[in-house]
């Protein structure tokens, strides 16, 4: 009965202590321009950073795709013959399974004609 209060309270201790570090955001303000918080006419002149950033992005964007087609164009060429080799592999298996069909068409009637004859002569033999 006396241990429940100090357990108590070190259970809402970790609670208590959360709360107290929590802070609250900073919020961006809202008069600037554009998403770079750049304030035309304030301290440089707004208008001609906005036109160059907007074409380093534009130039950016270039660049990515540039280097995206690049790199697709290299892993194209360098799996290239693996590519080749794996078709190849494949139209020889399929070749081997066609032939293999074929060796193997008269298996199941045979099969059967055997069980067949076999069921008949025992029970002509047994007769």
């Amino acid at each position: 009965m006396k241990f429940k209060i100090p357990l108590l309270l070190t259970l809402l201790m970790p609670l208590l202590t959360q709360i107290s570090f929590a802070q609250t955001l900073t919020e961006l303000q809202e008069n600037s321009v554009s998403g770079y918080g750049i304030e035309p006419e304030k301290y440089y002149p707004g208008n001609v950073v906005l036109e160059l950033m907007h074409a380093a992005e534009a130039e950016i964007e270039a660049a990515v795709n540039e280097a995206f087609a690049e790199g697709y164009k290299a892993s194209m060429l360098q799996y290239a013959p693996d590519l080749a080799a794996l078709r190849i592999k494949e139209s020889v298996l399929k070749s081997e399974l066609s032939r293999e069909k074929k060796k193997n068409c008269f298996f199941l009637p045979m099969a059967g004609v055997s069980f067949t004859a076999g069921v008949l002569i025992t029970f002509f033999l047994l007769r």
